[in-house]
């Protein structure tokens, strides 16, 4: 199903400081209608919906669940699913294309919105439906917020320099980020020769060396998750499979499909 169906030209967007519950205003000045749609499945995509105000009902694969605002719903793909949106209430759905999408959601999941997975959505939509769009993967990072088991490479040893630390966190969040080495010593105001001394010292490796492995790591968790190759080295930065293949190869001396043959954990 194309964007299109999901939502009109243009892409409505709502104030989220209005979407409480009880903060209905005037009444009198809105009125829209519950919708319903029949069960549905989609065949290439996960989808994401966000109760950006009131309620809907759901069934999902025959189960009754009920989404009340400051919630959102992932539906794998190929979950059967119908719902109903109450009176007055606005959901906005949000969908992660299969190909290009890894991770470790494999069942339907009621997540709660708090307020910096509302800017990702808010983000995520703008840049889906509109000319303003930022320079960096927002579906990585909802990812790393909503799942369950999060893809943290825990094996990684971390440095104790604050400034260094809270770059490696920020790498271990998200495999995938794009930023420069400058630009992560910037966003902890400190300089590219600290940060680059601070993971040497205290990790012995260079902070391409770690970040290599960090991805490498995260990579080998998605593959145990029933991914394509080519959607995890899109979730941990490769945008060329092949680079990825060869580095993941020179990590861990076999390939990514050897991999998921001998390591793989079935649910």
């Amino acid at each position: 199903m194309s964007h299109a169906a999901w939502l009109p030209d243009g892409g409505p967007m709502s104030d989220p400081d209005h979407a409480e519950p009880g903060a209905t205003g005037l009444p009198w000045r809105i009125h829209l209608p519950p919708v319903s749609i029949a069960e549905r499945v989609e065949r290439d995509k996960h989808v994401l919906l966000w109760q950006v105000r009131g309620r809907s009902d759901f069934t999902v694969d025959d189960v009754p669940r009920g989404l009340r605002v400051g919630q959102a719903l992932w539906l794998p793909v190929g979950t059967r699913h119908s719902f109903t949106t109450q009176l007055n209430a606005v959901l906005l759905p949000m969908s992660f294309e299969v190909a290009v999408t890894a991770t470790t959601l494999s069942r339907p999941t009621t997540i709660d919105v708090d307020r910096d997975l509302r800017t990702l959505f808010l983000a995520f939509i703008q840049s889906t439906y509109s000319i303003i769009r930022p320079s960096t993967n927002i579906a990585r990072q909802i990812l790393a917020l909503i799942e369950e088991r999060p893809v943290l490479a825990t094996s990684m040893p971390m440095p104790t320099t604050d400034s260094a630390l809270v770059v490696a966190e920020a790498l271990r969040f998200n495999p995938g980020d794009e930023r420069s080495v400058d630009e992560l010593a910037e966003s902890v105001h400190t300089s590219t020769r600290t940060i680059e001394r601070a993971f040497l010292a205290e990790t012995g490796m260079t902070l391409r060396r770690w970040r290599i492995g960090n991805r490498m790591e995260a990579a080998a968790i998605l593959l145990r998750s029933h991914t394509t190759p080519d959607a995890v080295a899109r979730r941990v930065g490769y945008v060329n499979t092949s680079a990825f293949r060869r580095v993941f190869k020179g990590h861990f001396g076999v390939t990514p499909g050897q991999y998921i043959e001998r390591f793989r954990v079935e649910p």
